[in-house]
């Protein structure tokens, strides 16, 4: 099952973060490294590699400021709790040529032809420690997740657009006073109207 195959990917980046953890020399387990940082006026977004799951496509950190409100200078402390937004692929890896493969590509285009929807990508927003905890891995505690369905005939392909909504999502983190406080139905929300305006310049 799909469900299945994201929680061994989430179990082999567990064990990386162990390695890296072990030996913070090897450059190779290091758990994230920024590509590229924007900063707001309340907190940080960084678009980060190093989830080096199978199907990870796209994972962004947000940091919060944290603000002497009471001084006449608002002094940026340490964040407790970062924001982490994680894009995974959905369905067989591309190249992956086995059997079992085979017969999902086919399937999914059959159900495809057939007008029925097939969700292409998962959205994972998580709050998570802004540092590993002594066993090696972040505290995190799952704020939302959902699968959705990329695909517009004769749009761009499923995996840019999912990507252009995720970076969109992420800069909205910049836009509001706290993330951290948001709940789940506030992210669905979110997610719901960048895709409704996707859904029109981005389709052919």
């Amino acid at each position: 099952m799909i469900f299945d195959r994201i929680l061994e990917d989430i179990l082999g980046f567990i064990r990386r973060l162990l390695w890296w953890q072990a030996d913070p020399q090897a450059d190779q387990y290091k758990p994230f490294q920024s590509m590229q940082k924007i900063e707001g006026d309340y907190g940080v977004i960084a678009l980060v590699e190093g989830r080096d799951t199978p199907r990870a496509v796209r994972s962004w950190i947000y940091g919060q400021k944290r603000l002497d409100l009471n001084s006449t200078r608002m002094v940026a402390k340490a964040p407790l709790q970062d924001i982490h937004i994680y894009l995974d692929f959905l369905g067989p890896l591309p190249g992956s040529d086995g059997p079992r493969a085979r017969a999902e590509v086919s399937e999914r285009q059959k159900l495809r032809k057939q007008g029925r929807s097939i969700k292409t990508h998962r959205l994972q927003v998580l709050k998570a420690s802004h540092f590993l905890n002594p066993n090696g891995f972040y505290d995190y505690e799952l704020v939302f997740w959902a699968d959705y369905d990329f695909y517009l005939p004769n749009g761009l392909e499923p995996d840019k657009l999912a990507r252009i909504l995720t970076d969109k999502l992420a800069y909205q983190c910049l836009t509001v006073l706290s993330p951290l406080d948001l709940e789940s139905h506030q992210w669905e929300a979110m997610i719901e109207e960048i895709w409704k305006q996707l859904r029109g310049p981005y389709a052919a």
